[in-house]
């Protein structure tokens, strides 16, 4: 509580005599060089007993329980956050595409199943206007409470950004904001439901004790980040380019949107 209050007290100050310098908090699992400062939790969590063929059938959700904030990360004027480029010399992963287009296809499911949801970011002409999406967030009205899901594709150090990662560094892992209870709650059906549909290889939960991801700390609700694989792991980018994977990726949290909305936090 005192760390809180002392913070927003040091965002008043710097607000009124600093001038504004660019965020240099990390966005993501790849802006961390740090391993060690991350703390990793392992949860072997139950099935749900999730019914896979309610995608199947047209009705509404039976009651409206969140707002869902789906906030697709990083814009196209991003630097960075590309792959390597494919051997054909063209082909190559650009991550603001594949966090739109999760997006897209987890909203397609939640407006046929009448599940609230606000789409963070649905230019695509942008940057990573990182505070401005926090606002946008945090101000959004609405009766509900709201809970902000932020997706993403992860990347491993490599020798440079032309370089592809080691290949055994692949898999998903969700971040949620540290010890925040509800957050580990929520990144634990969302871990094992992406886990479950897609087979790719369990990272776990995770969190940082310090420099935590700007989008956990700053919004005024529950949060979590999913890592949804690493596009600079030359074989795992390839699968996430492929469209019957990302429908995998976007049926994994419209599974765990069911499942907690079912839930009292």
């Amino acid at each position: 509580m005192f760390k809180k209050l002392k913070d927003k007290l040091k965002k008043i100050w710097d607000s009124i005599f600093k001038k504004s310098e660019p965020l240099k908090e990390p966005q993501d699992a790849s802006d961390i060089s740090d391993a060690s400062a991350t703390e990793v939790i392992i949860v072997d969590a139950p099935d749900a007993g999730f019914d896979e063929d309610i995608f199947d059938i047209a009705q509404p959700h039976a009651k409206q329980r969140y707002l869902w904030c789906l906030d697709n990360g990083h814009g196209k004027l991003t630097a960075g956050k590309r792959s390597p480029v494919f051997d054909d010399g063209t082909t190559q992963f650009f991550e603001y595409e594949f966090n739109r287009a999760i997006v897209k296809l987890i909203i397609k499911q939640l407006a046929v199943l009448g599940v609230r949801y606000f789409e963070v970011v649905p230019e695509g002409g942008v940057g990573d206007i990182l505070e401005e999406r926090v606002k946008r967030a945090n101000e959004k009205t609405d009766p509900l409470p709201k809970i902000f899901v932020s997706i993403h594709s992860n990347a491993a150090p490599a020798a440079s950004p032309n370089d592809w990662c080691a290949p055994n560094i692949r898999g998903i892992e969700t971040w949620h904001y540290h010890n925040s209870v509800k957050g580990e709650k929520i990144a634990t059906i969302f871990q094992r439901h992406l886990i479950q549909k897609t087979g790719f290889v369990n990272r776990h939960l995770k969190s940082r004790p310090e420099g935590q991801f700007y989008v956990l700390r700053e919004t005024k609700m529950p949060a979590i980040l999913t890592e949804n694989g690493f596009y600079n792991n030359k074989e795992e980018a390839a699968e996430l380019m492929k469209k019957e994977v990302r429908q995998k990726i976007a049926d994994a949290h419209v599974a765990a949107i069911l499942e907690i909305e079912k839930k009292d936090f």
